[in-house]
């Protein structure tokens, strides 16, 4: 059991078109392990967070990057669009 908020974060690729450019790379793997990418996306949320007035319990403490949104046929989601958790922790256990 975790004690801390977990973010799930799904890269949209028209909104890192100017990263990808400015960095001399592409929308695809490597991009979810690149560490410059990862501090930028981190950052931007905890901006937001800090305007939302998140306290420190509700701000996510560890995060995992995803090419492709969940879907039904991922076998990810409820047929009411809710998160399998017990799948999902499975799944990303690492």
């Amino acid at each position: 059991m975790r004690d801390y908020v977990l973010a799930f974060i799904v890269i949209e690729p028209t909104a890192v078109t100017s990263f990808c450019s400015e960095n001399g790379c592409e929308f695809n793997d490597e991009l979810m392990n690149n560490e410059d990418f990862k501090t930028l996306v981190i950052k931007d949320l905890m901006n937001l967070a800090k305007i939302k007035k998140f306290n420190s319990l509700e701000k996510p403490k560890q995060y995992c990057f995803l090419k492709d949104a969940w879907t039904l046929e991922s076998g990810m989601l409820t047929p009411t669009m809710k998160m399998k958790r017990n799948i999902v922790k499975d799944v990303y256990t690492d």
